[in-house]
């Protein structure tokens, strides 16, 4: 009889410290996933400003073009 209870205590220390270390990890992977979906954010941002400048320096050339004629 006390070899199941030493058995099951030991069963259930590892469970709890695999539970414990896979949320762990589970947190990192969610804390990373948060820091490149901030990235992303800035990144599109980035490219819409850059999109709506060159928009306007197209614009601008083709009234420049267009005036001439």
């Amino acid at each position: 009889m006390d070899t199941l209870i030493v058995s099951q205590t030991i069963f259930y220390i590892v469970s709890s410290t695999a539970i414990i270390i896979v949320a762990v990890l589970l947190g990192i992977a969610i804390w990373q996933l948060i820091k490149i979906l901030k990235s992303t954010r800035k990144v599109s941002e980035d490219l819409g400003a850059t999109y709506n400048k060159a928009k306007r320096g197209v614009k601008k050339i083709i009234s420049l073009v267009s005036d001439k004629k």
